[in-house]
């Protein structure tokens, strides 16, 4: 262990000029981060090794991918595949309903897998756990640990996501999504002016891992190869069978969003807050983070873009003696509507048809764009599917730079609020190796929805490139 020392710009003046003080730290450097293999830096445990005299969980990457394709999922493993379900539209008919499409089965059997062999509290000592009956189930993506602004950190294996506010969990007053709680107390807003930040950890199971690793094989250089005469990651698309999981935490205490009491409470290595700005910055320290959403997302080749996602909230007020209880299912989606506006002009649009959202959640939720799928910490200006189907790397091993080589993923002017080509282009339905809608990007590899390959071809392009990560930046702008 070596000493450093953080630094912060707390306070801004004209002519750019800035006060900045530094607190002398015991960081481990980055270059101490464990390996679990012998390529570097692609299957790096996390961004910073454990701290010396560490007596808490620390995570290790599942990479130990399968080789050979596990066959086809049995309706007894992959339960939901048997259920009876209508992935079809018909515009003549009411959008489709949460009970009687039995999409509130769908979502609970997929639930049920994911959950198997868990701990009933999913406390900070156990997480989630890989191994399940003795057995590999869940895998994780290489190259998370490079980036040192959002990179995985050490003890859950989380990395930075997008940052909530107040009116995400609670509503702005605007009759936004349902159940609106009431407006939190100032002092939240004072204490957290900078938002809420979300660190997530994601999971594949072992069809999904069978393609991560022929993507990344132990060189760590992504294998690029052909899919029906167009170039496309080597194992992708993923098969059906394929079961993604993702577990997202939130610094946002129950003072100022109440249903998160007794959310399990996990230890995170994430971002400090400056004490005079209030700010985010790269020093990091341990601090608690609490589990808010769960996303899950699933192939099924029934539905027409072969994947169905699914997302739950956690409430408090649910019912139930386990934190798996208490996961309520905001809604279900298999496409993006693109006859839904903004991807149609106002006068030409219909209700959503590809998105069933569950009408009994019992807690505030924003959705997403004009009824889509989204998650309590997701952009209500977006979707699941929208913003997953924009997973499209550079070519030739360069970085992607999101909204510039590549599709603009997480946002862009106009978002959800006209009718616009970038609208109709983010809410299409693409399906491989088709590329990015509007052809804005014809060269760019399809990554078939995973936004986490997108970060790891992303982090490869900056290690291929530049032979080094960027360096740390202002997680409020990140």
């Amino acid at each position: 262990m070596s000493g450093s020392t953080a630094c912060f710009r707390v306070v801004k003046y004209p002519l750019g000029l800035s006060l900045v003080f530094c607190l002398a730290t015991l960081l481990p450097d980055v270059s101490w981060a464990q390996t679990s293999s012998a390529s570097m830096p692609a299957f790096r445990n996390a961004l910073h090794a454990p701290p010396s005299g560490w007596n808490g969980p620390v995570f290790e990457l599942s990479d130990d991918y399968p080789t050979e394709h596990p066959g086809d999922c049995p309706e007894t493993e992959c339960t939901w595949l048997a259920l009876d379900v209508d992935f079809s539209v018909d515009f003549d008919a009411p959008p489709p309903d949460w009970y009687e499409g039995k999409w509130d089965q769908y979502i609970a059997r997929i639930l049920d897998y994911v959950k198997e062999g868990q701990d009933p509290q999913l406390s900070n000592d156990v997480g989630f756990q890989v191994d399940v009956g003795g057995e590999t189930r869940w895998f994780h993506v290489p190259w998370m640990a490079y980036d040192p602004t959002a990179g995985r950190e050490f003890i859950h294996g989380t990395t930075n996501e997008r940052t909530a506010h107040l009116s995400d969990f609670l509503g702005n007053g605007r009759g936004m999504g349902v159940h609106t709680l009431p407006s939190s107390d100032s002092a939240c807003e004072e204490e957290f002016p900078h938002g809420f930040e979300t660190w997530a950890v994601g999971v594949y199971n072992q069809w999904g891992g069978y393609s991560i690793g022929q993507v990344f094989p132990k060189s760590g250089v992504p294998a690029i190869g052909s899919y029906m005469g167009s170039p496309m990651p080597v194992g992708l698309p993923f098969s059906e069978g394929t079961v993604v999981a993702k577990f997202l935490t939130t610094n946002a205490p129950p003072k100022c969003v109440p249903y998160l009491e007794g959310s399990p409470e996990w230890q995170v290595h994430r971002h400090a807050i400056t004490p005079r700005s209030r700010e985010y910055a790269c020093f990091r320290r341990v601090q608690v983070s609490r589990l808010a959403q769960v996303d899950v997302a699933v192939i099924d080749e029934r539905s027409p873009t072969r994947w169905v996602y699914g997302t739950f909230g956690y409430s408090a007020e649910a019912e139930g003696d386990t934190v798996w209880d208490r996961l309520v299912p905001v809604g279900i989606q298999w496409g993006s509507d693109p006859w839904t506006f903004p991807a149609v002009p106002e006068s030409e649009s219909i209700p959503a048809r590809q998105s069933v959202l569950n009408p009994d959640i019992g807690i505030y939720e924003h959705f997403g764009c004009r009824g889509r799928l989204a998650g309590p910490v997701d952009n209500p200006m977006s979707s699941c599917m929208s913003c997953h189907g924009s997973a499209y790397a550079a070519p030739n091993g360069a970085p992607s730079v999101i909204g510039t080589n590549s599709p603009p993923a997480f946002g862009f002017d106009g978002m959800c609020t006209n009718y616009s080509q970038d609208n109709q282009n983010y809410f299409a339905n693409v399906v491989p190796p088709m590329g990015y809608s509007g052809g804005q990007f014809p060269n760019n590899l399809s990554l078939d929805t995973s936004l986490q390959l997108l970060v790891a071809f992303t982090q490869y392009g900056y290690f291929n490139t530049d032979g080094q990560p960027q360096a740390c930046t202002d997680p409020n702008q990140f």
